[in-house]
Protein backbone atom coordinates (compact mmCIF):
# COMPACT_ATOMS: atom_id res chain seq x y z
CA UNK A 1 0.00 0.00 0.00
CA UNK A 2 1.45 3.34 -1.06
CA UNK A 3 2.02 6.08 1.55
CA UNK A 4 -0.56 8.80 1.12
CA UNK A 5 0.97 12.31 1.33
CA UNK A 6 -1.17 15.32 1.89
CA UNK A 7 0.74 17.75 -0.27
CA UNK A 8 -1.42 20.69 0.77
CA UNK A 9 -0.68 20.14 4.48
CA UNK A 10 2.99 19.55 3.75
CA UNK A 11 3.20 22.75 1.71
CA UNK A 12 1.38 24.68 4.44
CA UNK A 13 3.81 23.40 7.09
CA UNK A 14 6.80 24.35 4.93
CA UNK A 15 5.44 27.87 4.46
CA UNK A 16 4.90 28.17 8.22
CA UNK A 17 8.45 26.98 8.85
CA UNK A 18 9.94 29.48 6.41
CA UNK A 19 7.85 32.26 7.96
CA UNK A 20 9.02 31.27 11.42
CA UNK A 21 12.65 31.33 10.28
CA UNK A 22 12.18 34.82 8.75
CA UNK A 23 10.49 36.13 11.92
CA UNK A 24 13.23 34.71 14.12
CA UNK A 25 15.86 36.26 11.87
CA UNK A 26 14.42 39.77 12.09
CA UNK A 27 13.25 39.67 15.71
CA UNK A 28 16.09 37.68 17.31
CA UNK A 29 19.12 36.82 15.23
CA UNK A 30 19.48 40.13 13.42
CA UNK A 31 19.24 42.33 16.57
CA UNK A 32 21.55 39.89 18.37
CA UNK A 33 24.09 40.07 15.59
CA UNK A 34 23.86 43.86 15.58
CA UNK A 35 24.34 43.97 19.34
CA UNK A 36 27.35 41.65 19.11
CA UNK A 37 28.76 43.83 16.33
CA UNK A 38 28.30 46.96 18.47
CA UNK A 39 29.95 45.24 21.43
CA UNK A 40 32.86 44.24 19.20
CA UNK A 41 33.18 47.83 18.01
CA UNK A 42 33.25 49.16 21.59
CA UNK A 43 35.92 46.62 22.54
CA UNK A 44 37.95 47.50 19.44
CA UNK A 45 37.72 51.22 20.26
CA UNK A 46 38.82 50.56 23.84
CA UNK A 47 41.79 48.52 22.65
CA UNK A 48 42.67 51.25 20.15
CA UNK A 49 42.63 53.90 22.90
CA UNK A 50 44.92 51.70 24.94
CA UNK A 51 47.26 51.33 21.96
CA UNK A 52 47.17 55.10 21.39
CA UNK A 53 48.04 55.77 25.03
CA UNK A 54 50.85 53.23 24.85
CA UNK A 55 52.16 54.87 21.68
CA UNK A 56 51.93 58.31 23.36
CA UNK A 57 53.89 57.02 26.34
CA UNK A 58 56.55 55.58 24.00
CA UNK A 59 56.72 58.91 22.15
CA UNK A 60 57.17 60.83 25.41
CA UNK A 61 59.89 58.44 26.52
CA UNK A 62 61.69 58.82 23.19
CA UNK A 63 61.30 62.60 23.41
CA UNK A 64 62.63 62.58 26.97
CA UNK A 65 65.65 60.47 25.97
CA UNK A 66 66.28 62.67 22.94
CA UNK A 67 66.20 65.84 25.01
CA UNK A 68 68.41 64.35 27.69
CA UNK A 69 70.84 63.33 24.97
CA UNK A 70 70.71 66.88 23.65
CA UNK A 71 71.37 68.22 27.14
CA UNK A 72 74.34 65.91 27.55
CA UNK A 73 75.66 66.96 24.16
CA UNK A 74 75.24 70.64 25.00
CA UNK A 75 76.88 70.02 28.35
CA UNK A 76 79.87 68.42 26.70
CA UNK A 77 80.16 71.32 24.28
CA UNK A 78 79.85 73.93 27.04
CA UNK A 79 82.33 72.15 29.29
CA UNK A 80 84.80 71.76 26.43
CA UNK A 81 84.50 75.43 25.56
CA UNK A 82 84.82 76.33 29.21
CA UNK A 83 87.97 74.30 29.55
CA UNK A 84 89.55 76.09 26.61
CA UNK A 85 88.42 79.41 27.96
CA UNK A 86 89.55 78.52 31.47
CA UNK A 87 93.05 78.06 30.20
CA UNK A 88 92.98 81.72 29.28
CA UNK A 89 90.81 83.27 31.98
CA UNK A 90 91.20 80.88 34.91
CA UNK A 91 88.98 78.96 37.28
CA UNK A 92 86.52 81.80 37.89
CA UNK A 93 85.15 81.73 34.35
CA UNK A 94 84.92 77.93 34.42
CA UNK A 95 82.73 78.11 37.54
CA UNK A 96 80.46 80.60 35.83
CA UNK A 97 79.99 78.25 32.90
CA UNK A 98 79.17 75.38 35.21
CA UNK A 99 76.49 77.50 36.90
CA UNK A 100 74.99 78.30 33.53
CA UNK A 101 75.00 74.60 32.69
CA UNK A 102 73.19 73.77 35.94
CA UNK A 103 70.54 76.38 35.18
CA UNK A 104 70.10 75.07 31.65
CA UNK A 105 69.74 71.49 32.86
CA UNK A 106 67.25 72.44 35.58
CA UNK A 107 65.16 74.51 33.18
CA UNK A 108 65.00 71.60 30.76
CA UNK A 109 64.01 69.21 33.52
CA UNK A 110 61.28 71.57 34.73
CA UNK A 111 59.92 71.94 31.19
CA UNK A 112 59.87 68.20 30.57
CA UNK A 113 58.28 67.51 33.96
CA UNK A 114 55.58 70.12 33.30
CA UNK A 115 54.82 68.63 29.88
CA UNK A 116 54.64 65.15 31.41
CA UNK A 117 52.24 66.34 34.13
CA UNK A 118 50.05 68.12 31.57
CA UNK A 119 49.68 64.93 29.53
CA UNK A 120 48.95 62.88 32.64
CA UNK A 121 46.36 65.46 33.77
CA UNK A 122 44.61 65.29 30.39
CA UNK A 123 44.07 61.54 30.71
CA UNK A 124 43.94 61.24 34.49
CA UNK A 125 40.15 60.86 34.75
CA UNK A 126 40.22 58.05 32.21
CA UNK A 127 43.18 56.38 33.93
CA UNK A 128 41.50 56.59 37.34
CA UNK A 129 38.22 55.22 35.95
CA UNK A 130 40.06 52.28 34.40
CA UNK A 131 41.95 51.56 37.62
CA UNK A 132 38.73 51.87 39.64
CA UNK A 133 36.91 49.47 37.30
CA UNK A 134 39.74 46.93 37.49
CA UNK A 135 39.93 47.31 41.26
CA UNK A 136 36.18 46.81 41.53
CA UNK A 137 36.38 43.63 39.47
CA UNK A 138 39.19 42.28 41.65
CA UNK A 139 37.41 43.17 44.89
CA UNK A 140 34.15 41.71 43.61
CA UNK A 141 35.88 38.45 42.69
CA UNK A 142 37.18 37.95 46.24
CA UNK A 143 34.18 39.37 48.14
CA UNK A 144 31.99 36.79 49.83
CA UNK A 145 28.41 36.91 51.12
CA UNK A 146 29.92 36.96 54.60
CA UNK A 147 31.59 40.29 53.81
CA UNK A 148 28.27 41.76 52.69
CA UNK A 149 26.45 40.44 55.77
CA UNK A 150 29.11 41.93 58.06
CA UNK A 151 28.76 45.32 56.37
CA UNK A 152 24.98 45.26 56.79
CA UNK A 153 25.42 44.39 60.49
CA UNK A 154 27.96 47.21 60.92
CA UNK A 155 25.63 49.61 59.14
CA UNK A 156 22.85 48.95 61.63
CA UNK A 157 25.26 49.13 64.59
CA UNK A 158 26.63 52.50 63.40
CA UNK A 159 23.14 53.97 63.23
CA UNK A 160 22.53 53.12 66.87
CA UNK A 161 25.84 54.86 67.70
CA UNK A 162 24.93 58.00 65.73
CA UNK A 163 25.18 61.26 67.73
CA UNK A 164 21.84 62.63 68.91
CA UNK A 165 22.16 65.82 66.85
CA UNK A 166 22.44 63.77 63.67
CA UNK A 167 19.48 61.65 64.71
CA UNK A 168 17.43 64.83 65.12
CA UNK A 169 18.43 65.94 61.62
CA UNK A 170 17.05 62.71 60.13
CA UNK A 171 13.86 62.97 62.16
CA UNK A 172 13.29 66.56 61.03
CA UNK A 173 13.98 65.60 57.41
CA UNK A 174 11.39 62.80 57.55
CA UNK A 175 8.82 64.63 59.68
CA UNK A 176 6.58 65.67 56.75
CA UNK A 177 7.41 62.75 54.46
CA UNK A 178 6.04 59.28 53.93
CA UNK A 179 8.26 56.99 56.04
CA UNK A 180 9.86 55.10 53.16
CA UNK A 181 13.53 54.14 53.06
CA UNK A 182 15.00 53.48 49.64
CA UNK A 183 17.53 50.68 50.04
CA UNK A 184 20.06 49.54 47.42
CA UNK A 185 21.93 46.28 47.98
CA UNK A 186 24.20 44.15 45.75
CA UNK A 187 22.39 40.95 46.79
CA UNK A 188 18.87 40.37 48.13
CA UNK A 189 18.50 40.90 51.87
CA UNK A 190 17.59 37.96 54.05
CA UNK A 191 14.35 38.07 56.01
CA UNK A 192 16.35 38.64 59.21
CA UNK A 193 18.33 41.48 57.64
CA UNK A 194 15.13 43.08 56.36
CA UNK A 195 13.59 42.99 59.82
CA UNK A 196 16.75 44.29 61.52
CA UNK A 197 17.15 47.11 59.00
CA UNK A 198 13.47 48.05 59.30
CA UNK A 199 13.69 48.18 63.09
CA UNK A 200 16.94 50.16 62.97
CA UNK A 201 15.66 52.82 60.55
CA UNK A 202 12.34 53.02 62.39
CA UNK A 203 14.28 53.73 65.57
CA UNK A 204 16.34 56.36 63.77
CA UNK A 205 13.35 58.49 62.65
CA UNK A 206 11.03 57.40 65.48
CA UNK A 207 8.39 56.20 62.99
CA UNK A 208 7.65 52.83 61.42
CA UNK A 209 9.60 52.67 58.16
CA UNK A 210 8.73 50.79 54.96
CA UNK A 211 11.66 49.53 52.86
CA UNK A 212 11.81 49.77 49.09
CA UNK A 213 14.71 47.53 48.09
CA UNK A 214 16.62 47.62 44.79
CA UNK A 215 19.34 45.10 43.90
CA UNK A 216 22.44 46.56 42.23
CA UNK A 217 25.45 44.17 42.00
CA UNK A 218 27.79 47.07 41.20
CA UNK A 219 27.82 48.01 44.91
CA UNK A 220 29.84 44.76 45.46
CA UNK A 221 28.99 44.59 49.17
CA UNK A 222 27.29 46.75 51.79
CA UNK A 223 24.16 48.87 51.34
CA UNK A 224 22.93 52.34 50.47
CA UNK A 225 19.92 53.85 52.28
CA UNK A 226 18.23 57.09 51.25
CA UNK A 227 15.96 58.86 53.72
CA UNK A 228 14.48 62.04 52.26
CA UNK A 229 17.51 63.86 50.80
CA UNK A 230 20.04 62.12 53.07
CA UNK A 231 22.14 59.16 51.94
CA UNK A 232 23.72 56.56 54.21
CA UNK A 233 26.24 54.48 52.29
CA UNK A 234 28.78 51.90 53.49
CA UNK A 235 29.10 49.97 50.22
CA UNK A 236 32.47 48.90 48.88
CA UNK A 237 31.68 50.82 45.65
CA UNK A 238 31.38 54.04 47.68
CA UNK A 239 34.69 53.30 49.42
CA UNK A 240 36.38 52.81 46.04
CA UNK A 241 34.90 56.11 44.82
CA UNK A 242 36.30 57.88 47.90
CA UNK A 243 39.73 56.40 47.24
CA UNK A 244 39.52 57.63 43.63
CA UNK A 245 38.60 61.15 44.78
CA UNK A 246 41.43 61.18 47.35
CA UNK A 247 43.97 60.08 44.75
CA UNK A 248 42.68 62.74 42.35
CA UNK A 249 42.96 65.45 45.03
CA UNK A 250 46.47 64.30 45.96
CA UNK A 251 47.60 64.52 42.34
CA UNK A 252 46.02 67.97 41.92
CA UNK A 253 47.77 69.18 45.08
CA UNK A 254 51.12 67.78 43.98
CA UNK A 255 50.86 69.31 40.51
CA UNK A 256 49.83 72.63 42.04
CA UNK A 257 52.80 72.56 44.41
CA UNK A 258 55.23 71.72 41.62
CA UNK A 259 53.87 74.47 39.38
Amino acid sequence: MLLQIDWTTLLFQMVNFVALVVILYYLLFRPLRAKLGERGRVIAETLQRARDQEAEAARLKAEWESRMHEIEKQAEEIIHAAQLEAQQKGAELLEEVRVRLDHLTEDMRVTLRRQRDEIVAQHYDEILDTILALSGNVVQSVTTRRTHDDLVTNFCANIYQMPQEEVEQYRRAMADRVPIAFVTTPVPLTAEQTKTLTDTLSSLINRRVELQVTVDPSLIAGIQVRLADKLLDNSIRQQLNRIREQVYQDLASRMGAES
